[in-house]
């Protein structure tokens, strides 16, 4: 059957208003057939519908009669006239240019001033679906925002898309009366008091309870057993009674009686709109919070496709507030309902997935349909700084194949990226991370066939990946490089130190005395790098002998494993006089610690600290400079060489009490801490390591309880030394809950911690993999590290039997000797605090 013809006349009266019946033979239009049986009306006026079936809106009209509703209930099963036969031209396969045509009297339509709302819905239905021509009249009659007069009309162009006549005024009205209330609700929200006991009160609605407090599953019962038609007419006054008297249960009462066939998607997208408002108030619980993203969640979930369209702001808020695990789950969401997503909100969710290496591929995934969508440009800065974010890995964080960084590199080129400096650089830190750095001289050598000129920081870059992977052979190209361009800075330096003292430590005997050697000979190497770039005065003053001592080595002097560290040596030029560089104090505290490992003597310990106290106490301003900058190192180098020797031991228990007697007087004069910090969290792991080499375990869970009482967190190295001086000693049950306290706190045994377990026997072992079975059947709460360092200290004074086999009578007599050692006064440093 062919589609009748409706001239432009009978849709003119057909959106004219009415007070009387309308007849259908004062309307007959020009396309109806003659018939022997005239078919039943499907015009009613607005009160008989009204009288057959309250909606549960009370219509107000400004000029007391509504627009004309559409019934589709009274529409004939059969249509029994004869359409008038139209001849249409046949197509003749060619597709011609769409030219749209001049609509003049819209444009007189969109100055015609609106006084009501019934001039507002008569614009609207006359607007022939160009609805942006109210869009300061939305913003006028119902004191929208211009982003809510937005998303208002996008919701009359998914309401009513073009309708005319009946059932687009019924459409409009409901849409009408529902704005009117939306403005109040708005008004309740951002002044966040809810009024009680009004007319509109829930408890008047035998389908909630007086106390306001039914569940979900229980609403949902009750609401199951009205018929459809009751809960389409009750639900919008219901939702509204709720934002009057008991908001914080909008988020169960949606759950309970949301579905997609009887809920207006206006009005459930004006509710998330609405609770998306109170995200913004600080005050607002985690509670709270949460349950409105997961209300959000949960339409999305029980949703079909397309039902509803959430505004961009109210799903960037919650792609803001939520974990990235629960964040895939969303936009896995997003994507069954086909929810649609603007340019910024993709980025945005993209940037999110760029921080973790494991979702990497997601952000990837979205890019890639960006880039295939017309118009996007994925050279704007925004998505340079995605892209950028994209290729960043985290070292010891590496993603898996899928994501490795050249191969998003090559996805991101196909889709037109063309990298910036910014972009390169970052890619070659990626693969200096993963140990190619082969391939990072490759996109090197790719900057320099487009004309992008490397900056030091590309070379620091080349550098730290040949630290990283132990390479000579490209660090002897990253150096040559510098050279030739003759951009030699202050950090290259400082890296090619590191990297030399790096290469020593990765090759360092179990000795302590080779070691010491070992080190005192990369040292020597240390200082000739350093007086070909640096001024030498400022690191004389740090050591107690010229250092031009250690210019001359001679070859057998350099152990093999260092041969390739001279040869390096050897190649370097030195800077001018002129050009010496001033060292910094990341470049002096790095020739000060390893200098003081290679001291094999307590006279010189003790020498020396007297002699850095005293410039410390002077205010010497190399001294200085390197207390403010980093803080408790010098003494936490000093701490380290101390608790070495057993004739020393006191004393670096000692240099703990010094620094906080120091760090008082200075809070008490000065109000902060500038040239006498107090101990840091590495500052009591090198206190803990030292009391373990010395077998004081019961100093050991001391200095723990007093480094956390004291609000210093411990980190993995410090526990992972507790570990191991309770599995030596046989106390197995409190080292295995030490391993269970990691979980909780949130830090994760790494290879060290693995070691610890492995050195014991083969019997302690399997003790303590029956110990950890035991407490997973049992679990406690551990996770407060202040309680449980107080716990492991008495069950530690506490003789029990949990250790392997039972422990002697030696015990008491090991804990009272350590109690006494370490209760004993110390002999104070000779310095001049």
């Amino acid at each position: 059957m062919t589609t009748p013809f409706i001239c432009r006349q009978c849709i003119t009266r057909l959106t004219q208003p009415h007070s009387v019946r309308i007849r259908p033979k004062h309307f007959e239009l020009y396309t109806q057939a003659i018939s022997t049986a005239a078919p039943q009306s499907i015009w009613t006026s607005l009160a008989e519908q009204r009288r057959e079936l309250s909606n549960g809106y009370d219509v107000l009209d400004n000029y007391g009669t509504g627009l004309p509703t559409y019934d589709p209930a009274l529409l004939p099963q059969t249509y029994q006239g004869e359409p008038i036969a139209e001849n249409q031209p046949a197509w003749d396969g060619n597709l011609k240019k769409f030219v749209p045509r001049p609509r003049p009297e819209l444009n007189k339509l969109r100055n015609q001033p609106v006084e009501g709302s019934h001039d507002l819905q008569k614009k609207i239905l006359q607007s022939l679906g160009d609805y942006s021509i109210v869009y300061k009249d939305l913003m006028h009659v119902y004191g929208l925002s211009p982003g809510e007069a937005r998303h208002a009309i996008s919701q009359l162009e998914r309401l009513i898309g073009g309708r005319l006549g009946m059932e687009a005024g019924t459409r409009l009205e409901h849409f009408h009366m529902w704005k009117i209330h939306f403005r109040e609700l708005l008004g309740i929200v951002s002044s966040s008091h809810h009024a009680s006991g009004t007319d509109d009160d829930l408890s008047k609605h035998p389908l909630w309870t007086s106390s306001g407090r039914q569940d979900s599953e229980a609403m949902k019962e009750v609401w199951q057993r009205q018929n459809q038609a009751r809960r389409e007419s009750l639900w919008p006054h219901i939702i509204i009674s709720a934002f009057r008297s008991h908001l914080s249960t909008i988020p169960s009462l949606i759950r309970a009686t949301f579905q997609p066939s009887w809920c207006p998607s206006y009005i459930v997208e004006d509710i998330v709109y609405l609770l998306s408002r109170t995200l913004d108030d600080n005050q607002i619980s985690k509670s709270d919070h949460r349950q409105v993203t997961e209300l959000i969640s949960f339409l999305l979930k029980n949703s079909t496709p397309r039902y509803m369209v959430l505004e961009q702001l109210v799903i960037r808020k919650v792609i803001s507030s939520l974990p990235t695990p629960k964040l895939v789950e969303f936009h896995e969401d997003l994507k069954n309902v086909e929810h649609p997503l603007n340019e910024n909100t993709l980025l945005h969710l993209a940037s999110r997935f760029t921080r973790g290496s494991k979702y990497k591929v997601h952000a990837a995934e979205i890019i890639h349909f960006l880039s295939s969508l017309p118009g996007f440009n994925i050279n704007s800065p925004a998505a340079i700084s995605t892209c950028t974010s994209l290729l960043s890995v985290e070292e010891g964080n590496l993603p898996g194949d899928h994501a490795a960084p050249d191969e998003l590199f090559k996805m991101l080129l196909d889709a037109g990226f063309q990298p910036n400096i910014l972009t390169l650089s970052t890619l070659m830190r990626n693969f200096c991370i993963r140990g190619r750095v082969e391939v990072a001289l490759n996109i090197f050598d790719l900057l320099a066939k487009r004309g992008i000129e490397p900056d030091p920081h590309i070379f620091s870059i080349l550098i730290n990946g040949a630290k990283h992977a132990l390479d000579f052979e490209s660090l002897y190209r990253i150096a040559a490089m510098i050279t030739a361009r003759k951009v030699w800075s202050l950090y290259l330096v400082n890296d090619v130190l590191d990297f030399i003292y790096q290469y020593n430590e990765s090759r360092r005997q179990h000795r302590r005395r080779q070691r010491k050697r070992d080190t005192a000979r990369a040292w020597r190497l240390m200082v000739q790098v350093y007086l070909k770039f640096f001024k030498p005065s400022p690191l004389q003053k740090l050591t107690l002998f010229p250092l031009e001592n250690l210019l001359a080595t001679r070859p057998e002097q350099i152990p093999p494993k260092l041969k390739g560290v001279d040869q390096f040596i050897s190649m370097l030029k030195p800077l001018p006089d002129a050009l010496l560089m001033q060292p910094d104090s990341i470049t002096l505290a790095l020739m000060f610690r390893v200098h003081f490992w290679t001291i094999q003597r307590t006279g010189p310990l003790r020498m020396y600290y007297n002699y850095f106290m005293k410039l410390l106490n002077k205010g010497d301003p190399i001294m200085t400079q390197i207390v403010k900058d980093q803080g408790t190192i010098v003494l936490d180098t000093f701490l380290r060489n101390f608790m070495q020797f057993g004739s020393t031991f006191e004393n670096g228990i000692r240099i703990i009490q010094s620094m906080h007697e120091r760090a008082n007087r200075e809070m008490e004069k000065l109000g902060k801490n500038v040239l006498y910090p107090r101990p840091s969290v590495n500052t009591y792991t090198i206190l803990i390591t030292g009391l373990r080499n010395h077998k004081h375990t019961r100093g050991v869970i001391v200095t723990l309880n007093m480094m956390i009482k004291e609000g210093i967190v411990p980190n993995i190295v410090t526990w992972n030394a507790v570990i191991g001086t309770l599995l030596q000693k046989g106390y197995l049950e409190e080292a295995v809950r030490v391993m269970r306290n990691l979980k909780q706190v949130g830090l994760e045994s790494n290879a060290r911690t693995v070691q610890e377990i492995t050195n014991v026997s083969k019997v302690k072992r399997k003790w303590v993999a029956t110990l950890m079975k035991k407490l997973d059947e049992k679990p406690s709460d551990i996770s407060d590290q202040r309680l449980f360092a107080k716990s492991l200290l008495r069950r530690w004074e506490k003789p029990d039997d949990q250790s392997i086999g039972r422990r002697s009578a030696r015990r008491g007599h090991r804990i009272s000797h350590e109690r006494h050692e370490l209760t004993q006064p110390s002999t104070a440093l000779s310095d001049t605090a």
